[in-house]
């Protein structure tokens, strides 16, 4: 009775439990979080606990709760040496999320298994037990408001509401963000927002037939969710554009994306519209796409959501958008339990559950119709992509046709400039699918707009090209850490790259504030240090690094096209990004990561072999005797590193004593972190 009783009065900073007295002393009063330059308070709560997930004794940590214009921080009262991730971000901390990352809010009775939905607007309570955080990159964070003062809970969760649904786009923190930038990004990215920059990718491809026009950019710009430049038949004329871009959907009459020497061109293009000439239109742009091809090959024509003039009801769609977002719901939702009870209990279910998701299935249709595309292609047959707007999937299968054809998009360089072109200077609207207040509208704009369709397109295409990660590891030159980072980052509003829904209101909100800072996320420095950028570059990849235009077009042949398995049980769940905040599936010494430990560690020595080698003097026979002593053991890792949180220091005194330089692009996967391993 006695130990029952001291175990119940001792006190532990570190490991606390909801009903545990904190003590109101100074110092939990002193903590502060990490600011930016701009960065603000608006709401803070002292002692409270951030609950362990899935624990079955509801303790966790003992800290301060706070709310800025940028981010929710929780600040713990003690550090310890394991209160970090493998991944450093220099922006974000380890209990920091950004508010556009912030995905629902629940309100809870102090724990986690009892909880209720709070929406903006609602009614909340002066006495707040608890809060549970559902973050849109599925991670789960759980408070307990139980020790802090009456009513700090009620402030936080109202200045979060207020920070992390703002009603109007310029409040959000890149708006605010006032540290200076200087760019340091690759030189052969393009970020496709001038015409020389389009101008490069069609001399790049080869594809005389084509020409640029800029009309959009002017007045008489049909097209008012892309940007000025576009590629068309150069048969064509500006005015024959204008009068077709009537007849479909946002006017995105088909425009050139990609093309061989040989003559195939890849097409975007809108549904068209129920008009009377909309078929007429239709069939006269076509035609001249016809032309543009060398033997005048008739052009195939791929209906992605399916074709509303014909009768296609066997035909394999991609659904709409209402249903992606529901399929994901139900994964979200099965990657998310909040008790260790509900863990178990979806683990069971665990096939049925991703199966009635429909989620692999969308996986599986999107590289199909990738697939068919890059099949005509490689014949010689020019494809046309149509669908809805031409925004979504037509920027989804685009860009995997692309992959699986042109080499150098599966470079790191390659693959942000094709984000660049496909998702950004085509207009994907990364606002509305991100559930974001579109740009330039009021609040009472917003009141009455009708509400925008929230959807993971662009987490979609990222598990795609994960999937083609898995069936070819040694074609690309990212790891799925770099994809995982790039879904993370996409959520992180420092950064302007997927703040927009067209490169106009890009350029509107440029003109409009004067301070507003430009600042594109694929800058990884400004988040990373060479270590953990070094963790984005694959040791397998076999590609090389074109210097010119010429190269870069013969690196493109046949024989690198990618011939991927569409069967929807080839595909995977991609536990990286989806199961990475579940403690009991982050095993030791398991998952992918110890494949890429591996690879690192025999590159490196296939590296240090070739350099005895080419030391050895070819006139000397002489060798100094001396053995090399045995290779250390590597670090050990779990299973989704480097986003797990730290176990030992062994993993840090092991990466840090490797040596890493960027000076040197082109020699940055030959001195990653995890592959100078000392011997």
């Amino acid at each position: 009775m006695n130990d029952k009783k001291l175990v119940q009065n001792f006190k532990s900073y570190i490991n606390v439990s909801c009903t545990s007295n904190g003590e109101k002393n100074g110092s939990v009063h002193d903590l502060k979080p990490k600011l930016l330059n701009g960065e603000l308070i608006t709401g803070a709560a002292h002692s409270v606990v951030m609950l362990t997930p899935l624990c079955e004794a509801e303790r966790g940590r003992f800290g301060a709760l706070f709310v800025t214009n940028f981010k929710l921080s929780f600040v713990p009262l003690e550090i310890t040496a394991n209160d970090e991730y493998g991944q450093r971000n220099h922006t974000v901390g380890v209990y920091d999320v950004p508010l556009t990352c912030v995905g629902a809010l629940w309100l809870t009775d102090g724990g986690a298994a009892r909880r209720r939905r709070l929406l903006p607007r609602a009614d909340i309570p002066a006495k707040l037990k608890g809060l549970q955080i559902v973050c849109k990159n599925m991670k789960v964070l759980t408070f307990n408001f139980a020790n802090s003062p009456l009513g700090a809970g009620r402030k936080v969760v109202m200045a979060l509401l207020h920070h992390a649904f703002p009603k109007r786009h310029d409040l959000l923190f890149a708006f605010e963000y006032r540290e200076p930038y200087y760019p340091t990004l690759p030189s052969d990215m393009n970020m496709f927002q001038r015409p020389a920059d389009w101008k490069r990718e069609l001399e790049r491809c080869e594809c005389p037939h084509w020409r640029i026009t800029c009309i959009n950019g002017t007045s008489d710009a049909f097209m008012l969710t892309a940007g000025e430049t576009l590629i068309v038949p150069s048969s064509v004329l500006d005015y024959n554009l204008m009068e077709s871009a009537r007849h479909f959907r946002s006017g995105r009459v088909p425009i050139w994306v990609w093309g061989r020497p040989e003559g195939a061109a890849l097409l975007r293009s809108g549904e068209l519209l129920p008009t009377e000439l909309s078929a007429t239109a239709e069939s006269v742009l076509l035609e001249q796409v016809r032309r543009s091809h060398p033997k005048l090959t008739p052009p195939y024509v791929i209906y992605l959501c399916g074709n509303s003039f014909t009768n296609n009801s066997g035909a394999v769609t991609l659904p709409p958008l209402s249903a992606l977002n529901a399929s994901y719901k139900k994964l979200a939702d099965l990657c998310t339990p909040t008790t260790l009870s509900d863990f178990w209990i979806k683990d069971s279910q665990y096939y049925s559950i991703l199966e009635s998701s429909r989620w692999l299935r969308h996986v599986a249709a999107c590289l199909a119709f990738a697939d068919d595309a890059a099949t005509h292609i490689a014949d010689n047959v020019t494809v046309v992509l149509q669908e809805g707007d031409g925004v979504d999937y037509c920027a989804v299968v685009s860009s995997l046709a692309q992959l699986l054809l042109d080499p150098h998009y599966r470079s790191i360089s390659g693959f942000q400039s094709l984000v660049q072109k496909e998702w950004l200077a085509l207009g994907h609207p990364f606002c509305d699918r991100f559930g974001l207040p579109r740009p330039g509208m009021t609040k009472e704009d917003l009141e009455k707009a009708p509400p925008s369709q929230v959807a993971p397109v662009f987490l979609l295409f990222l598990d795609c090209v994960w999937q083609l990660q898995t069936q070819f590891p040694a074609a690309f030159q990212f790891t799925e850490t770099y994809l995982t980072t790039l879904w993370d980052g996409s959520h992180n509003h420092l950064f302007d790259t997927f703040l927009f829904n067209c490169p106009k209101d890009r350029e509107l909100a440029v003109a409009r504030l004067e301070n507003f800072v430009q600042r594109p996320i694929w800058d990884w420095a400004e988040q990373f240090g060479e270590r953990d950028v070094a963790l984005f570059y694959n040791p397998l990849y076999v590609g090389h690094r074109a210097s010119t235009v010429h190269e870069q077009r013969l690196s493109a042949g046949e024989g690198a096209r990618l011939r991927p398995s569409t069967a929807v049980a080839a595909a995977e769940l991609w536990a990286q990004c989806y199961e990475r905040w579940l403690p009991p599936l982050d095993a030791p010494a398991a998952g992918r990561v110890q494949y890429y430990l591996h690879n690192c560690r025999v590159r490196a020595q296939i590296q240090k072999l070739n350099a005895k080698l080419t030391s050895l003097s070819i006139l000397s026979d002489r060798t100094n005797g001396d053995e090399e002593p045995p290779p250390s053991p590597p670090p050990a890792l779990t299973r989704f590193y480097p986003f797990s949180l730290k176990t030992s220091d062994n993993v840090s005194t092991s990466l840090d004593a490797m040596q890493v330089s960027l000076i040197d692009a082109t020699q940055l996967l030959d001195s990653q972190s995890l592959l100078n391993a000392p011997d």
